[in-house]
């Protein structure tokens, strides 16, 4: 309650101070911090953070790679939202260069794309910089739950591992969570507004890579 209260105040602290100085770069070390209280109390201002990337836009010098990074990976955890693609926008060119923020990108590109598989290979080789916050993997896979509850009635259940990477009682879990029900070796999804329209993948030879962003691109 108290840690809500504190959020509370410091969400209507920074609200004043942007909308009295939005444009004094002097309140960039605030929105910094500001940054770093959003990764430690598990809240997300995407307006302030824009705010910051902007200042690192008209003064490139300025910009921090470890806070955009911060900032790169809250907006990831917002998929299928555009959060990720406004904050890219921002970032000045030699700050894109940056190692954690190219492979950030990298890492978007793949969800982005619905290449889950390729995705969790590269996040294993960068845990380092995501375990920074530690409900990333956790929104990821809500979003890739999200997509494949919209694209497949029927999947694998190795295939569902892949994309989740998950295995035993931990996927389990999601598929008990999400009324889904183990037939063998596969998972049948109950029928939604999405899925239950979708072309019927393997007969058709279309692959789940060029499916599924379409499927996200009508559900956003």
């Amino acid at each position: 309650k108290d840690s809500c209260a504190m959020v509370e105040a410091l969400q209507a602290e920074i609200q004043e101070l942007l909308s009295e100085s939005r444009f004094d770069p002097k309140i960039a070390p605030q929105l910094e911090s500001y940054v770093e209280e959003q990764v430690k109390q598990g809240f997300y201002d995407l307006d302030a953070n824009l705010a910051l990337l902007r200042f690192y836009q008209y003064s490139p010098p300025t910009a921090k790679p470890a806070i955009i990074s911060k900032v790169l990976m809250k907006a990831l955890m917002e998929l299928p939202g555009t959060d990720f693609m406004l904050c890219m926008y921002l970032v000045p060119i030699a700050a894109q260069k940056d190692s954690s923020i190219e492979t950030l990108k990298n890492l978007s590109d793949k969800l982005e794309s619905c290449q889950f598989k390729q995705f969790w290979a590269e996040a294993a080789s960068a845990k380092a910089l995501l375990s920074t916050i530690p409900t990333f993997e956790e929104c990821i896979r809500k979003y890739i739950v999200g997509i494949i509850s919209a694209t497949f009635q029927v999947i694998a259940k190795d295939e569902l591992e892949s994309y989740l990477n998950l295995s035993g009682a931990a996927l389990d879990a999601v598929v008990a969570s999400k009324k889904w029900t183990v037939s063998g070796s596969d998972v049948t999804i109950p029928l939604n507004e999405f899925n239950e329209a979708s072309v019927k993948i393997k007969q058709e030879g279309i692959s789940f890579e060029q499916l599924a962003p379409i499927i996200v691109g009508t559900a956003m």
